[in-house]
């Protein structure tokens, strides 16, 4: 579990990551945008993760961000001074406290929700976030896009697939709570919109699917794999997968 532990501490935040400098910010200081940031409140995400909650929040001033997240696989609290907001990409940039750079992309604001695409800049600071474009809709990395909300019950990511689907004999019944493959009911134990992955368990067992597309009509593309090594799941990229496979509704 201490392994594990430390596997999934990596995944959401790396160890390492560039170092801002005052030199580094007054060369970029022309290209900070200037706009005023006027988003209020805390916006909190949920997810499960190792049959526990985290809970990831972002609090929003005029001048900074500051960010905690609580759990038992992972906590930590820190906050971003902000260095440039442009508020025709809703692009925000601020440094934290060790002088690390983030930049934060926001849209599909609502009275109580706001999607947060979150990125570290671990190789060249403020270069990188400045280089940093807007992310696509269904992107993966950093966690991709994810759906905080002012109040707290309404974060939890559900899986928006179900029914019924087949790929020669293999068969599969998709639910948020539940997948029965091959007639093995699997239970959820998280799934994540962002990275569009699904991890269950039925005995001793673990299931991890990751969907091509959520946005799913007559057939699904899943890579699908059964293994007892949590971490080794928890630990897989979406880019890393080759083993999609097509799944029709009968």
């Amino acid at each position: 579990m201490k392994t594990l532990k430390i596997v999934l501490a990596a995944m959401l935040i790396s160890s390492c990551a560039y170092r801002n400098s005052s030199e580094e910010t007054n060369k970029f200081s022309d290209q900070f945008g200037k706009d005023d940031f006027n988003y209020k409140g805390s916006y909190v995400w949920a997810f499960d993760l190792m049959g526990g909650e985290q809970v990831s929040t972002h609090t929003f001033y005029p001048d900074s961000i500051s960010y905690t997240m609580k759990g038992k696989v992972y906590s930590t609290d820190y906050t971003m001074k902000k260095l440039s907001y442009q508020k025709e990409k809703n692009k925000w940039i601020g440094e934290d406290e060790d002088n690390i750079v983030y930049v934060l992309f926001f849209k599909e604001k609502t009275d109580s929700t706001l999607t947060i695409y979150k990125h570290k800049c671990k190789t060249n600071g403020l270069g990188e976030a400045f280089n940093f474009a807007i992310p696509a809709p269904d992107a993966t990395d950093d966690h991709g896009w994810n759906v905080y909300a002012l109040n707290h019950d309404e974060t939890r990511d559900i899986l928006p697939i179900s029914g019924h689907f087949y790929n020669a004999e293999k068969e599969l019944t998709i639910g948020d709570a539940q997948i029965i493959y091959n007639q093995k009911n699997v239970k959820k134990m998280s799934f994540h919109v962002g990275e569009r992955r699904w991890v269950g368990r039925h005995d001793d067992e673990y299931l991890q699917v990751f969907f091509k597309s959520l946005n799913v009509e007559d057939s699904v593309q899943l890579s699908i794999v059964w293994s007892d090594n949590l971490e080794a799941l928890y630990s897989t990229k979406y880019k890393s997968v080759n083993n999609w496979e097509t799944y029709a509704r009968r």
